[in-house]
């Protein structure tokens, strides 16, 4: 058997505190960057008024499409990848923004 090696980056820290509720998401169907990866901070399943959460870390979709999707929380606003639109933050009233 022949292991591939992939080099893990620190983690960004999206989470403004550590009071959150997080569940798995299958992420196969998000589409990654130019670098193959779902940025953490992601608005899912898109940012808009069907949003659900906020992904917590970076996920690799080719190696594994398993991510945690914060779902009540308080998050870096500056921390994530797009500014959330209104429709998607009124979609997910237990996120807060800061």
């Amino acid at each position: 058997m022949r292991f591939e090696h992939t080099a893990i980056t620190t983690p960004k820290e999206i989470l403004a505190n550590d009071h959150y509720v997080a569940t798995p998401y299958d992420c196969s169907k998000l589409t990654p960057n130019a670098e193959g990866i779902i940025p953490a901070g992601t608005i899912v399943p898109a940012n808009d008024a069907t949003a659900i959460g906020v992904l917590l870390w970076d996920v690799t979709p080719k190696n594994n499409p398993n991510g945690t999707v914060v779902r009540h929380g308080f998050i870096k606003q500056s921390a994530i990848p797009a500014e959330p639109a209104e429709a998607a933050k009124a979609s997910m009233p237990m996120i807060i923004f800061e």
